[in-house]
């Protein structure tokens, strides 16, 4: 979505409301497609400050994502709050297309990539996969033999024989 800013520029104080959904369907990151489940709702203000724009905006919205433990697929919900100022360039004068048409798509996006997580998971205490057999311990057990032992200290198991 692109917005006019041009009539908030340079008025101290003065701003514009946002309330709009962004119907994109789907976000990339670290290599991976994430589909857009619910659109994503943006919602506050772009406020004019002294040498460029404060924006305040609430997000909310799912994308389906895949758990880095056991790759079972969820949905992950999103609920960001941004609070960014975005200064005017000092060095260069900024043309008045940059206000007029302000790229709101693309700054959301931008936000939503920086605030998804290093790793997903699909509930905080995800079993994983059986580092043995593969199977998904947060549906079934296995019966498999594991050792945990440090490869290191193999050596001194030896002594205790």
């Amino acid at each position: 979505m692109k917005i006019d800013l041009l009539k908030i520029k340079g008025q101290l104080g003065r701003s514009v409301n946002i309330d709009y959904v962004e119907d994109i369907e789907s976000i990339e990151f670290k290599g991976e497609e994430y589909k857009v489940v619910t659109p994503l709702h943006v919602k506050g203000t772009i406020t004019a400050q002294k040498e460029g724009l404060l924006a305040e905006l609430d997000m909310t919205g799912s994308i389906n994502a895949v758990c880095d433990r056991c790759l079972d697929e969820f949905v992950y919900n999103l609920d960001l709050k941004l609070r960014e100022y975005v200064e005017e360039s000092v060095d260069e004068e900024v043309d008045d297309s940059f206000y007029e048409n302000f790229d709101l798509t693309t700054f959301v996006v931008h936000f939503v990539i920086l605030s998804l997580p290093m790793k997903f998971l699909c509930k905080e205490d995800c079993k994983g996969l059986c580092p043995v057999c593969g199977t998904n311990l947060n549906h079934q057990t296995c019966s498999c033999k594991r050792e945990d032992i440090d490869p290191r200290l193999t050596v001194l198991s030896k002594l205790l024989q």
